[in-house]
């Protein structure tokens, strides 16, 4: 699958461990998650140039895309969103984050 990566004019990228502190900052605001906010997928070569996919999530009110850096890049774009959905799904449960409202 083909996702084109959002135009924005923020870019930050972090640590997996540092996800939650990074979801408060730029996803959250007034104790609520930006309804806008866009959990995606981008393309990045690992270390043998291969084509590996890393977690990201988009706010579109602040132009800002937050790439998250696990310990490797993921197979297939679907891969890295899951995981994010995981990680956020996680995070939500122990309450170190406002969940994401993802459609069905």
């Amino acid at each position: 699958m083909s996702q084109p990566i959002p135009t924005t004019q923020h870019i930050a990228s972090v640590p997996v461990h540092d996800l939650a502190a990074a979801w408060n900052v730029h996803a959250v605001g007034q104790g609520l998650v930006d309804p806008a906010t866009e959990l995606l997928a981008v393309p990045t070569l690992d270390r043998n140039n291969h084509v590996g996919w890393r977690p990201a999530f988009r706010v579109p009110s602040t132009s800002t895309l937050v790439v998250v850096h696990t310990a490797s890049p993921h197979a297939s774009c679907e891969e890295a969103r899951r995981c994010l959905l995981d990680l956020l799904g996680a995070m939500a449960a122990e309450g170190s984050i406002i969940a994401p409202e993802v459609a069905a």
